[in-house]
């Protein structure tokens, strides 16, 4: 399907992108994973013929870039920017991107009900969430029935619904045979359902394996934060204090919540505003999370990722997918993913003992 051999990318005489080998094939969820600076979005715009490569080879369909129009038709492509006009409908913004790529109008309707947008084609761009937004470039992408999908950072500005449907509608489009790229910074989102994992730093692989995906199969080196650890060097639970009057306030709609801090399965940051979530719900929390932080300090709380603090009573295990992803899965009925930064695995290494 999608064939990368010897592909390099020189800018300002500098070697920003050496990928020796890259493959995706129909059917494959592959999930290219690395830090802000690694060069992802660099090698998507390269893959779907938007910018040239330098040296190496790129084959979709047996086609090299630059592709025919035909052959790009066969590619649906999000970017990190919605790219919509915010003046127009969410009907006027898909009838325009047809007309541009002279698609039919009559696969509007499907892709607006795969990702839950029948109810809202008359609304004006700008009155739409950041969140469903997001789902309507997913379902611009969508349009041309493409037989390989480049996905970058597609759960960018989406809250928790969003990307449950996101993940649903890759997993069925790959069990139809559509070859999927995405790109993430971690794997909290992606690796419950990808394929394969490539590890991308500075514009290099830097490590790459398959995964199994089915309903049993435990993650990759996933360890057990309460059953798999040496006796000895299990340590005692954090209990959350329950004897003093304590509580988090949060605002759901007209409601003013009040969480104790036991219930709280994590806080994380999304565009400058801090939500708390619990097993069954989400709330807006006036609180900065450094606040949260300080506020939950010695209530077993611990931060996990720039953007997520998480109640340790919660972990399940830690999964380490390459030498330096790591994430922790969390024992709600739903197995939370929350992204691990490597800086902080190891305190929570030295933390724990495991």
């Amino acid at each position: 399907m999608l064939q990368v051999r010897q592909l390099e990318k020189v800018i300002e005489n500098r070697k920003v992108l050496a990928i020796e080998q890259l493959d995706v094939c129909p059917g494959e969820i592959v999930a290219l994973v690395g830090p802000v600076g690694s060069r992802k979005t660099l090698l998507l715009r390269l893959l779907c013929g938007e910018m040239a490569p330098s040296g190496g080879s790129i084959v979709f369909e047996g086609k090299n870039v630059p592709y025919t129009p035909a052959i790009r038709r066969q590619i649906g492509i999000l970017f990190e920017d919605d790219l919509h006009y915010e003046r127009q409908s969410v009907q006027d913004n898909l009838a325009f991107y047809c007309q541009l790529h002279g698609l039919p109008r009559s696969r509007m309707a499907e892709v607006l009900a795969q990702v839950g947008m029948s109810d809202q084609v008359q609304k004006r761009i700008s009155k739409l969430s950041s969140s469903t937004q997001r789902r309507l470039a997913f379902a611009r992408a969508l349009l041309t029935h493409p037989a390989l999908l480049l996905l970058d950072r597609p759960t960018l500005r989406t809250d928790l619904d969003t990307q449950a449907v996101l993940a649903r509608i890759i997993t069925q489009l790959a069990a139809e045979g559509t070859a999927i790229l995405l790109t993430d910074e971690d794997l909290a989102w992606a690796g419950k359902f990808c394929t394969h994992i490539v590890e991308l730093e500075d514009g290099r692989v830097v490590g790459s394996r398959s995964r199994v995906r089915n309903e049993s199969s435990e993650p990759t080196q996933a360890t057990s934060v309460s059953e798999e650890l040496p006796a000895s060097k299990t340590p005692e639970p954090i209990k959350p204090e329950r004897l003093t009057p304590f509580k988090i306030p949060a605002r759901k709609e007209d409601r003013i919540l009040l969480y104790d801090p036991g219930d709280l399965l994590y806080a994380t940051s999304r565009e400058g505003k801090t939500y708390l979530r619990t097993a069954h719900e989400e709330a807006a929390c006036n609180l900065t999370l450094q606040e949260l932080e300080s506020r939950l300090s010695g209530r077993g709380f611990f931060k996990a990722h720039r953007a997520y603090l998480v109640n340790l009573q919660h972990i399940k295990a830690v999964i380490q997918y390459t030498r330096n992803s790591y994430t922790l899965q969390l024992d709600d009925e739903q197995e939370t993913m929350i992204p691990l930064s490597k800086q902080y695995e190891k305190e929570l290494q030295d933390l724990l003992g495991y």
